[in-house]
């Protein structure tokens, strides 16, 4: 029976190059990883990583926020977040946050964005989010960002009943913004590590961390990308004691 469950948050800086970051996955441990700024091409991407078997022993769960036609792009490319697990998910689901119009200029503050939620067969009903809020220069305050979090505020309150909410995210703002009032009081614990998360940049406030609606015994530390994005990797290991049922059931 496991000890502990390992959940990274990753930001992978919209690379390609999902060979070395599975193999970095796997190199820390973790059981599940909730990532952000995926691409995926349907054409090339998908084949290679049903080709590798499971991708490394890890289940992929990709949620498009972008599609081809919103990007612009070649017409088999989308770009959103994706949960790693070791474990098959028995569900997952995803949801808008906004904002909804795009007739205007794309950029990280107006690009559309949403959140993933999911679980595994648990003893324990864990449910794992994973979101990336909209991004600000030298990450002001932002009437998007604050809408996005109350948003995503109404739906995890509605799911908080069905079990223990840890969610995982790039919040592009620190854990005691005022953007993210709202939700601190739907998930009042939040686990964060000392120092930044955005390479380059350790003396901000981590904008990678953890929020969680009820009190879990979590530890968090953050691993170097080595060189995979401008983002390391936050790292919440969970313990599990004798009075904590295993969490993949």
């Amino acid at each position: 029976m496991p000890t502990k469950l390992r959940i990274g948050t990753w930001n992978i800086g919209s690379k390609r190059n999902h060979d070395a970051i599975i193999s970095r996955i796997a190199e820390l441990d973790l059981d599940v990883c909730a990532m952000q700024e995926v691409w995926l091409d349907c054409a090339t991407d998908l084949p290679a990583l049903a080709n590798r078997g499971g991708s490394g022993g890890y289940c992929w769960y990709f949620t498009p926020a972008l599609s081809p036609y919103e990007l612009d792009r070649h017409k088999s490319e989308y770009y959103g977040l994706a949960i790693l697990s070791r474990e098959p998910l028995r569900w997952s689901a995803s949801f808008q946050l906004g904002p909804g119009s795009l007739d205007r200029k794309l950029t990280s503050e107006s690009e559309p964005r949403i959140v993933q939620l999911a679980a595994s067969h648990l003893k324990r009903p864990i449910i794992v989010g994973n979101t990336h809020l909209a991004a600000t220069d030298d990450w002001t305050p932002s009437s998007i960002r604050q809408s996005q979090a109350s948003r995503l505020s109404d739906i995890l309150r509605a799911v908080a009943g069905q079990g223990d909410v840890v969610l995982c995210g790039d919040f592009n703002t620190g854990p005691s913004s005022s953007d993210l009032g709202e939700l601190r009081n739907v998930l009042p614990h939040g686990y964060a590590s000392i120092r930044g998360t955005y390479v380059g940049e350790p003396e901000r406030p981590p904008i990678d961390f953890f929020r969680s609606s009820t009190e879990l015994a979590l530890e968090v530390l953050v691993y170097a990308a080595k060189g995979l994005s401008d983002h390391d990797i936050a790292v919440a290991t969970l313990q599990l004691d004798d009075a904590t049922p295993n969490f993949f059931g």
